[in-house]
């Protein structure tokens, strides 16, 4: 029974771990969506730095998903897997559309298209966190049987 409590714990500080570095990433990727959405040529600078920071969160939420992929349940880690698919699609986005303004071609397909996946990856972070909780909730169940 300790030893399930234990492993209970460590999944729990996995998942805890990526919903709090992926709460970053799309605060981050949302952050830069602002600034470039905003940007004249002389602000794609400041849009760059921005996006670098938010490659850096992405990059720490990848970090914390591989904890979870060791400890985690298939469904939680099928579900980590969507999340950081998700992030890694809105971040090339990003990157592609800075190469686009910067070339001055048109920005509002690009505006649209990250939107939208900044709203898959906040859907996909909360599918994540549900099957972490109910992963965590069954633990239970299945030890005392």
């Amino acid at each position: 029974m300790e030893h399930h409590r234990w492993r209970r714990e460590v999944r729990q500080a996995a998942y805890s771990a990526l919903i709090t570095e992926a709460v970053a990433a799309e605060e981050g990727l949302r952050s830069a969506w602002t600034v470039l959405s905003e940007a004249g040529p002389g602000h794609l600078e400041e849009a760059m730095e921005r996006m670098r920071a938010a490659e850096n969160l992405v990059s720490a939420a990848r970090r914390a998903a591989s904890t979870v992929a060791v400890e985690g349940s298939t469904a939680v880690v099928e579900a980590a897997d969507a999340l950081m698919t998700a992030l890694g699609v809105a971040l090339a986005d990003l990157f592609s559309w800075h190469a686009d303004s910067a070339r001055g071609a048109g920005t509002e397909a690009w505006r649209d298209r990250h939107a939208a996946h900044v709203l898959e990856a906040r859907a996909r972070l909360k599918d994540f966190t549900g099957s972490a909780r109910a992963a965590l909730d069954d633990e239970p169940y299945r030890s005392a049987r």
